[in-house]
């Protein structure tokens, strides 16, 4: 599912087109949009999407397209509505989980890899 996110910052006497973006389920960026471009998908998406220090507003969902050589996990945080992500693509996985950012596995990666085992 992408989720489209509109940006309503406040920027001050700064000139910013607040735009809307579409992030997937594993957090990433996959496509922008402002009223004078239209809406740009990118390439491959872009990891990390980062929303600290703007505000943003929640405007659409959207289906995502499937990929044959992306699979994706969803596992459940031990706090409430916090989600991570486990993705395989061509046969890499990774998760989006803190454990997995800072030692590279995790207990979701171990789940994921022993039922495709």
């Amino acid at each position: 599912m992408i989720t489209l996110f509109q940006e309503t910052t406040d920027w001050g006497d700064t000139p910013v087109t607040n735009g809307i973006y579409h992030v997937n389920a594993a957090g990433n960026l996959v496509g922008y949009e402002t009223p004078k471009s239209g809406y740009k998908e990118f390439s491959k998406p872009m990891k990390g999407f980062n929303k600290s220090g703007r505000k943003f507003e929640v405007v659409g969902t959207r289906e995502e397209e499937a990929d044959p050589n992306v699979e994706m996990w969803n596992f459940a945080g031990s706090k409430p509505g916090v989600n991570y992500v486990v993705t395989r693509i061509d046969g890499k996985i990774s998760c989006t989980c803190p454990g997995a950012t800072y030692r590279g596995h995790c207990k979701h990666i171990n789940q994921v890899s022993g039922a495709i085992a």
